[in-house]
């Protein structure tokens, strides 16, 4: 059963077209990786999975919400705003309040988006961050962590949503290699309990054992998709043999 459908999705900043058509589903307890070169739409492409970027057209869906790109409806926003509440967004640089706790930047969704008590979105928060292997540094700030322990309280509050969708842009490129692990390994059980995700990342070793499909994606398009041996061990466009001879021989 597919969660995420898009139709055609472009996207132009000026003259510049950074998404030409693409045409991608996702089915539940998936999990996508995306990968190709710097400028090749990848980020672009997640965040207009969510309306972070308005699409210059076609259509998303995500779940039972429907958006056309640049259709004028009363009930647009609220649809969008629903589309976003099924989505959980992990960005590349954390995002988290600084002058609030971890505990307090997992707790913020629960309350401000969906109206609970303080009491309430701290029964969701503590179990997540325990979850994420922080249930010793709830009342840390953002300060006070390593980055890695920043991305982890940022996937924790994305799980504080209860998202049908796990979007990870580029979750590990600002760690220090030794951190990356451990916010992988926080990904990998969430892949194993089944959770939806659409990842982008260079991690290769991640999408080889974690991905049931990896999109290859340059210049806007979509070049190749299928399983991570489909793609890693017998590649079929020229453009992708490039990308993964220079990724491996970095």
């Amino acid at each position: 059963m597919s969660i995420i459908q898009l139709k055609n999705i472009k996207k132009k900043f000026g003259t510049n077209e950074v998404l030409r058509g693409i045409d991608l589903s996702v089915n539940k307890s998936e999990v996508v990786v995306v990968m190709g070169p710097s400028g090749s739409g990848k980020s672009t492409l997640l965040r207009c999975l969510t309306f972070l970027e308005e699409p210059t057209e076609g259509i998303i869906q995500i779940g039972n919400h429907k958006v056309t790109a640049g259709e004028l409806t009363r009930k647009r926003k609220t649809i969008i705003r629903e589309l976003r509440k099924t989505t959980g967004f992990v960005f590349q640089n954390f995002n988290l309040f600084p002058h609030k706790t971890a505990l307090e930047n997992v707790m913020e969704g629960p309350i401000v988006v969906q109206g609970k008590s303080k009491e309430e979105a701290m029964k969701i928060a503590r179990p997540l961050l325990e979850k994420v292997g922080l249930g010793e540094r709830c009342d840390h700030y953002p300060s006070q962590l390593s980055g890695g322990q920043q991305q982890r309280t940022a996937i924790a509050r994305a799980l504080s949503m209860k998202p049908m969708v796990m979007l990870y842009d580029e979750p590990t490129s600002a760690l220090d290699p030794e951190l990356v692990r451990e916010v992988l390994q926080v990904m990998k059980d969430l892949a194993q309990e089944g959770m939806t995700m659409v990842v982008v990342t260079h991690e290769m070793n991640f999408a080889k054992e974690v991905a049931d499909r990896v999109i290859f994606m340059d210049g806007g398009v979509i070049v190749e998709q299928g399983t991570s041996a489909d793609i890693f061990d017998h590649p079929k466009e020229e453009r992708t043999k490039r990308f993964l001879s220079k990724v491996s021989g970095e």
